[in-house]
């Protein structure tokens, strides 16, 4: 039998970690909304992409999606290499409790990641994250259609949300084929979060929320985009990440390069000073964990069962709302 994507990469995953409740201070305000997933009034609209004659959409997991208050921005949240929107739920949650109208968009994210891929060869990253954001410039590093772009993707999931849910302000991010990223918060984990800086290098977008990303820098040299001004200010980018990653080192270059400074240490507690990157010191197990962990659906809880990291994902969800 073949197994999910979902499947795939919750198994190996779920192989590798044992999870230990710890407490986490301010849970009383974590703001994580208890919403009833997928039920009639629940909030939720889950669905994947109608598919047009003679388009195929590949591949096409379950999306995600929650109208927020009245004129505030779209939270795009992209997801790391083989996972899928499902696996993010708690954070998507987070967004929803915030007013965000919140969208989790499957992609072209199988096979290897963007850093196995391209192995510190700064054109690549540059090659796969423009193909896959909207299908040109195809390549031996990655060759998607236009079809199964971000950017079609986007547009046929805001259509089909502006059609399913026609009272829940969709209009606001999309008129005709013109996407109103100024509207929209891009934000992934890992290769979603790659792609989401990408994407605010090329548009003006409302703000940036990298988790473990990106990885695009390998021995102080940077992805050949990061060397050029991009669309959007540092001032409106943030990230998060584990002392403890696996790819620490080049998420912190990466970050360096984007103008955003060095982390600042934190273990559960949102920041106090006027920081744009954190990293978290609490142990989360080996560094391949830690690169998991701070974002998916497996982040440690507390013994009341609150994500911990609810505190830093309330933070970084502010400064962009």
């Amino acid at each position: 039998m073949r197994l999910s994507r979902a499947a795939m990469w919750l198994s190996s995953v779920v192989a590798l970690v044992g999870l230990v409740a710890i407490a986490s201070p301010a849970e009383a305000s974590s703001g994580v909304a208890s919403i009833r997933h997928d039920k009639p009034g629940g909030g939720v609209i889950s669905f994947e992409l109608p598919r047009s004659p003679g388009q195929a959409i590949t591949p096409n997991a379950m999306n995600y999606a929650a109208s927020g208050a009245p004129g505030s921005p779209l939270l795009l949240f992209l997801p790391a290499t083989r996972a899928v929107p499902g696996d993010y739920r708690q954070f998507l949650d987070a967004a929803s409790a915030k007013g965000f109208h919140v969208l989790a968009l499957d992609y072209w994210n199988e096979g290897k990641s963007v850093v196995r891929t391209c192995r510190g060869i700064p054109d690549c990253y540059t090659a796969v994250q423009q193909n896959r954001l909207d299908g040109s410039h195809p390549s031996v590093y990655s060759a998607i259609s236009p079809a199964d772009s971000i950017v079609n993707r986007l547009r046929v999931a805001l259509s089909y949300l502006n059609k399913s849910d026609s009272t829940g302000g969709w209009t606001n991010y999309v008129t005709g084929s013109r996407i109103k990223w100024r509207n929209i918060v891009v934000a992934g984990h890992s290769q979603g979060g790659g792609q989401s800086a990408f994407i605010a290098h090329e548009y003006r977008v409302r703000g940036v929320l990298m988790f473990s990303s990106p990885v695009e820098s390998d021995n102080g040299v940077p992805a050949s985009w990061m060397t050029s001004p991009g669309a959007t200010p540092a001032s409106a980018m943030y990230g998060f990440v584990s002392a403890n990653d696996v790819y620490n080192k080049n998420i912190v270059e990466s970050w360096a390069a984007l103008g955003l400074g060095k982390p600042v240490d934190t273990t559960t507690l949102a920041p106090t000073t006027r920081a744009h990157v954190v990293q978290t010191t609490l142990a989360l197990g080996t560094p391949g964990q830690s690169h998991l962990l701070d974002i998916t659906d497996l982040t440690p809880r507390s013994p009341s069962g609150f994500p911990v990291f609810a505190p830093i994902w309330n933070w970084m969800l502010s400064k962009v709302r």
